[in-house]
C-alpha cells in the first residue's frame, strides 16, 4: 500500500516505553507482541550494541547499567523499539522522576523517530494487598504524558480467578460451579477495589487490559487498545505497519479507515438543503 510505504520512509520505529515492577511480565508481553522467544538485544544512544550476562528485564539483568534510554529491539520484529522502566517500588520517587523526564524530552523530540509513540503499564495482579503501590498511583496523579497514550495491562490475572474461587467455595458453592463463576467474580471485585483507584486520579490511563494468560488474542487487544487510543490516522497506521502479521489488527484498521472515509465521502457529497 503506497499510504503505508510513505509512513514506513518517514516514521522508522513505533516507540513503547514499558513501565513495570520486577516480575510484572513484561518479558512474556514483549516476546509475543513480537512472536519470538528470544531475548531483545539493547542499543545505547548512540546505536551500539549493549550485552547483558543476563536476560534482559529479569529482575536483576542490567542492575547498575540500567538506562531508560536504551532501546530493545527483537530481531523477529525491528519495527517495535521499547524503552523499560523498572517500575515504582514503595516509596521510591527516583525512577517516577526518570519516567517523566524521559516523557517529556521524548514529546520535545523534533526527530519523529526518536518520538514516544504509547506507554505499557505492566502491573501484576499475583499480590492483591500490595497490587498498586502508592508510587504507581502518583505516576497518575502528576505524570501528565500528553498525547502519548498509557495503557494498563494487569498482568497474572489468574491469581485473582484462585482467589474467587477459593470465596465461592468458601459460601458453599461445588467445585464446578466456583471454577465457573470464579472468573467473573474476580472482574468484578477487581474493577470495584482496583481499577477505579486509577481510573479516578487526574491523569487515569486510556485503556486497560486484564490478562489471565498470554496468547494470540492478548497481543490482538493490546495493539488495538494501542491503536484505539492514538490521536492520529498516521500513527494507527504506523502500528498496522509494524505488526502486519498481527491480521486482527491489521483487519479492524481496515475496516474503521474505510468507514471513516465513507463518512467523509456522505458528508461532502450529500446534497445539503436550504431550508
Amino acid at each position: 500500500m503506497e499510504e503505508a510505504a510513505q509512513l514506513r520512509s518517514k516514521y522508522r520505529h513505533f516507540r513503547v516505553l514499558v513501565i513495570g515492577r520486577a516480575n510484572a511480565g513484561k518479558t512474556t508481553l514483549l516476546k509475543a507482541v513480537c512472536g519470538t522467544t528470544e531475548a531483545p538485544q539493547v542499543y545505547n544512544q548512540r546505536g551500539r550494541r549493549i550485552t547483558a550476562k543476563k536476560p534482559v528485564l529479569s529482575p536483576t539483568s542490567l542492575r547498575g547499567v540500567h538506562n531508560i534510554e536504551y532501546e530493545l529491539r527483537f530481531h523477529s520484529n525491528p519495527g517495535f523499539v521499547f524503552h523499560d522502566s523498572r517500575g515504582f517500588e514503595a516509596g521510591a520517587t527516583e525512577e517516577l522522576e526518570k519516567v517523566r523526564e524521559f516523557i517529556n524530552n521524548r514529546a520535545a523530540e523534533r526527530s519523529v523517530n526518536k518520538q514516544l509513540h504509547a506507554i505499557w503499564f505492566c502491573i501484576p495482579t499475583d499480590h492483591d494487598a500490595r497490587m498498586l503501590t502508592a508510587a504507581e498511583l502518583d505516576f497518575f496523579q502528576r505524570c501528565d504524558t500528553g498525547k502519548v497514550p498509557v495503557i494498563v495491562i494487569f498482568t497474572k490475572f489468574d491469581s485473582l480467578d484462585s482467589m474467587a474461587y477459593q470465596e465461592l467455595r468458601r459460601e458453599g458453592f461445588e467445585h464446578s460451579e466456583a471454577q465457573n463463576r470464579a472468573p467473573r467474580h474476580a472482574d468484578e471485585y477487581f474493577k470495584r477495589v482496583h481499577l477505579n483507584r486509577i481510573l479516578e486520579q487526574k491523569y487515569p490511563p486510556k485503556g486497560n487490559l486484564c490478562v489471565r494468560k498470554v496468547i494470540k488474542r492478548t497481543v490482538t487487544e493490546l495493539l488495538e487498545k494501542t491503536s484505539d487510543a492514538l490521536d492520529t490516522n498516521a500513527l494507527k497506521l504506523l502500528l498496522v505497519t509494524v505488526q502486519d502479521n498481527n491480521i486482527g489488527l491489521c483487519t479492524k484498521n481496515f475496516v474503521d479507515r474505510q468507514v471513516l472515509a465513507s463518512l467523509t465521502r456522505y458528508h461532502f457529497c450529500k446534497p445539503h438543503h436550504i431550508y
